[in-house]
């Protein structure tokens, strides 16, 4: 059976069965008070997991081994059938590549030859091209030197003193040669006009067969630029076939030897014994070792959750199939009435000691929750405090601020008040000034008066320039302070809005968040230490309850109630289990779990 068809309810509950019906009272009462899993239940499931696990994994890694083997032999054999086709197909094409080759070095040869028969025609064409630009230049230089000549000849013949001989006889008389006479002159323009129509009428030519060479020229330079072209194209070509015949085609080959090598060797593992795996390819494997691994790391997290289970849900079951049994007298263990009533009152008190350690979870739950919820509370109101210590440290260093500035002002404004007046002074002074020194000044040039009084406008004018200088001094200490003052009002102004901020946010926390964390702290705290009280209240109850469990025993002369005093003749056993030389939970041997199919 795998573990995936395994009902671990089923096989608890036969094992319980099984357990109950070969204990005497002494053990069944001690697995009723010792709240566990029954050691003797989980054993032979351990064990029967283990085998069936152990069992799986073996048939998982068959089945994935066969799996790997028969893709590997299918792989082989596609990859065999590939190889051969491309063996054949590369054959075709390396005899392909072979003729191409020839074809190619003769077609190199005859390119070679254009080439250089193209060049020589390309040479030829250039230099003619070059003598006939050489011709054009020279006879360009032969009309401008023509026309040079004719222009001379013209400026004299219109002006015939102006362009003669001067030979001057000191001091006075001076005389003028001509060179030429006019019927000579004559003559000699119009051989120049003919020789520069001649040379004109020769460069028109000229020109025409400099457009033709050039129109060849380009001819043959596109021819021999098409050649070069074709043969680079063939090289390249060349290159291509020779590199796929050298090079690519022969390692081609050389790998189909290496992979029908490998399936040989595989091959050869497939017939006869193959403990290790050689007919598997290095890749095929490693791959097959990650799927056992997997599949066999879910077998053991399966079994191990099987596991879980039958620990989790042995006591229970205990309970459930121990008062079935005692309810049926045939089909229950050897025991006396009076060891049945006995365990019947203890299986009660054991019932009810499990609904109340459920009980004892969800408090215990409910005290973690609170406690988290507690914690980050906490966490929140140090934040905030630390927030609000924040705010109060720095709100005094900006009204210490504000206050200095503010005292600065004070200063400014006095300072600028008193370098008004001055300006002011300073201002009546200079007008006082100039104009005494413009009244003096005419006084002085009416009226006849001694000399000492010219000092006096002079000495006004001075007394007017340094009053100027010093209401323009005044302005700017008055501009300046305006200025530092402006820039003191802004700061205030920022740092007042920076306080209002703080104190609004402080005001918040002081007033609203950190009373509100508080108070919620305060009730988790007052809800914790409840449920704390009624978890130890719980835990008080429940080991009153497990003491009058322990203290119920089989040796008693009248009834008892289940949740009283015993009354009538009571021997107290102890809670310990009674043999000791016995293991506390002993293994049934040669016992197979019998699964009920």
């Amino acid at each position: 059976m795998a573990l995936s068809e395994i009902i671990i309810n089923d096989i608890v509950q036969s094992q319980t069965n099984a357990v109950i019906s070969e204990s005497n009272y002494h053990i069944l009462r001690q697995y009723l008070l010792e709240r566990k899993p029954v050691s003797r239940v989980l054993n032979p499931i351990n064990s029967l997991l283990s085998e069936h696990c152990n069992q799986d994994k073996q048939a998982i890694i068959n089945h994935l081994t066969q799996l790997a083997c028969e893709s590997q032999r299918n792989h082989d054999l596609q990859e065999a059938r590939s190889d051969e086709q491309e063996g054949i197909n590369e054959n075709s094409l390396m005899i392909n590549y072979r003729s191409e080759l020839l074809t190619l070095e003769n077609t190199l040869k005859e390119l070679d030859t254009k080439c250089y028969q193209q060049q020589r025609q390309y040479n030829q064409v250039s230099r003619q091209f070059n003598e006939l630009k050489v011709n054009m230049t020279h006879i360009n230089q032969s009309i401008d030197r023509v026309r040079y000549e004719r222009q001379l000849l013209d400026q004299q013949l219109n002006d015939p003193y102006s362009d003669g001989n001067v030979y001057t006889n000191p001091p006075t008389q001076t005389r003028i040669y001509p060179d030429l006479s006019p019927p000579q002159d004559r003559h000699t323009r119009d051989r120049l006009l003919q020789e520069e129509n001649r040379l004109i009428e020769e460069r028109q030519k000229l020109v025409h067969l400099i457009n033709s060479k050039e129109t060849e020229k380009n001819k043959e330079e596109q021819t021999l630029n098409r050649l070069h072209k074709e043969k680079k194209e063939a090289e390249g070509r060349y290159s291509e076939v020779k590199h796929q015949i050298d090079v690519v085609l022969p390692n081609s080959e050389h790998q189909r030897q290496i992979r029908n090598q490998e399936r040989l060797a595989r091959e050869q593992a497939r017939a006869i014994h193959d403990p290790h795996l050689l007919q598997l390819s290095h890749k095929n494997l490693e791959a097959l070792k990650s799927q056992i691994e997997t599949q066999i790391r879910e077998l053991d997290e399966r079994r191990n959750q099987l596991m879980g289970e039958a620990t989790d849900i042995s006591y229970k079951i205990y309970l459930t199939q121990l008062e079935q049994v005692l309810q049926e007298s045939e089909n229950g263990p050897q025991i006396t009435f009076n060891e049945n009533n006995a365990l019947k009152m203890i299986l009660a008190m054991m019932k009810n000691m499990e609904e109340m350690a459920e009980k004892e979870k969800d408090i215990a739950s409910s005290i973690d929750k609170e406690r988290h919820n507690l914690h980050s509370l906490q966490k929140s109101l140090v934040g905030y405090t630390r927030q609000l210590e924040r705010y109060l440290t720095s709100d005094p260093h900006l009204v210490k601020q504000n206050k200095a500035l503010t005292e600065k002002n004070t200063q400014l404004q006095q300072y600028g008040e008193s370098a008004d007046n001055w300006r002011t002074k300073a201002f009546y002074a200079s007008l006082f000034s100039v104009g005494g020194s413009l009244i003096s000044t005419g006084i002085l040039n009416t009226f006849i008066i001694s000399p000492v009084f010219f000092a006096i406008p002079g000495a006004l004018a001075a007394l007017g320039v340094v009053s100027l200088v010093i209401a323009v001094v005044s302005y700017c200490q008055k501009y300046f302070s305006d200025m530092q003052m402006e820039q003191n009002n802004q700061k205030i102004e920022k740092n007042e809005l920076i306080l209002m901020k703080q104190w609004k946010k402080a005001n918040e926390l002081s007033l609203s968040i950190i009373p509100s964390l508080n108070a919620k702290i305060e009730q988790l705290e007052k809800e914790l230490y409840a449920l704390e009280q009624k978890l130890q209240d719980q835990q008080h109850a429940m080991s009153l309850l497990l003491n009058k469990a322990q203290n119920v025993t089989s040796n008693y002369g009248g009834s008892s109630n289940f949740f009283g005093n015993t009354t009538g003749n009571v021997f107290y056993l102890p809670s310990a289990p009674l043999h000791e030389d016995s293991p506390p939970y002993p293994e049934i041997e040669g016992e197979r779990v019998n699964y009920g199919y």
